[in-house]
């Protein structure tokens, strides 16, 4: 197998999945919007442990969630991708030092779940005028 064959093979199973997508009818012309979740997981030890005394090491796991808009026209073409504001921030701890190559931060993940579903969906449902201004603007600067 070629090299461009396996980049692409390696790109197609880590492209995340659309956590949310609506389909939008703008000025005569079918969009589909995609709202995609990009999770940052981090790991931190704080604490000290003496040998003597009991330890108050504690491992502290944090994950970022943002949110990326991808606008796509029905009729083909270009995607509108972009960000959105409004990351939120979810962190749990356990005793102990940070195990490297835990599955500490995909269980954090797992666990909230339901609340990074709900914070995309809040998103997804605040960003429609936003999401219609970004299709006249490209829509504008096409003509131009």
């Amino acid at each position: 197998m070629s090299l461009l064959a396996l980049t692409a093979a390696a790109l197609a199973a880590t492209a995340p999945t659309p956590a949310h997508s609506v389909q939008i009818d703008h000025r005569g012309a079918s969009y589909a919007v995609e709202y995609v979740t990009h999770v940052e997981t981090r790991a931190k030890a704080i604490g000290m442990s003496p040998g003597t005394r009991p330890s108050t090491r504690r491992c502290i796991v944090s994950a970022e969630v943002s949110v990326e808009r991808r606008i796509q026209p029905a009729s083909g073409g270009r995607a509108i991708a972009s960000r959105l504001p409004g990351t939120r921030s979810f962190t749990q701890n356990h005793p102990g030092d940070c195990r490297k190559g835990s599955d500490d931060g995909a269980k954090l993940v797992a666990a909230r779940s339901d609340a990074i579903d709900a914070h995309v969906r809040q998103l997804a449902s605040a960003d429609h005028h936003d999401t219609l201004a970004a299709i006249d603007a490209a829509r504008d600067f096409a003509v131009n």
